[in-house]
């Protein structure tokens, strides 16, 4: 229910910041499936070992390293693991990642060789719900766990 636009969204992103602007803002997010973005986590993966269409090993480090503003825990376009990140406890220092206002996330562990898609709907049937603070960090650690038993 967006009470910017007064109607129920289908198909349309679920953004304040974005209605404001028209509906359309570079930080306003893609649709996709968790099959997509895993392919694109690949690459990412992939860029940490060799050149990939995003470029070299050492510039995928630049973007993936906690920059030095004091009290954020942000690299250039992602956030990075703390012991209160949204990806749980159990990543590596290393881990890095991004949230979505609807409720997604991406974290990507290049010293582990995983990452993790969860894409949700948090804000059905109004962004009043928060609860997904402690759904993303449970799913994070369940999978986490889950890989340590196998390896």
């Amino acid at each position: 229910d967006d009470p910017w636009g007064g109607r129920v969204l289908r198909g349309e992103v679920h953004d304040e910041n974005a209605a404001a602007l028209d509906g359309v803002a570079g930080h306003a997010g893609l649709f996709g499936t968790a099959g997509a973005v895993g392919t694109w986590a690949r690459v990412v993966l992939a860029s940490f070992t060799r050149q990939t269409a995003l470029g070299s090993q050492a510039l995928m480090r630049t973007f993936a390293t906690r920059t030095g503003v004091p009290e954020s825990s942000r690299a250039l376009g992602w956030d990075t693991m703390l012991p209160t990140s949204s990806c749980g406890a159990r990543m590596s220092p290393q881990a890095f990642g991004h949230t979505g206002f609807t409720g997604t996330s991406l974290w990507i562990d290049p010293e582990n060789d995983i990452y993790v898609v969860l894409l949700t709907n948090r804000v059905h049937p109004d962004a009043s719900n928060d609860a997904i603070q402690d759904v993303r960090r449970a799913v994070h650690d369940a999978v986490m766990r889950e890989v340590a038993t196998i390896r």
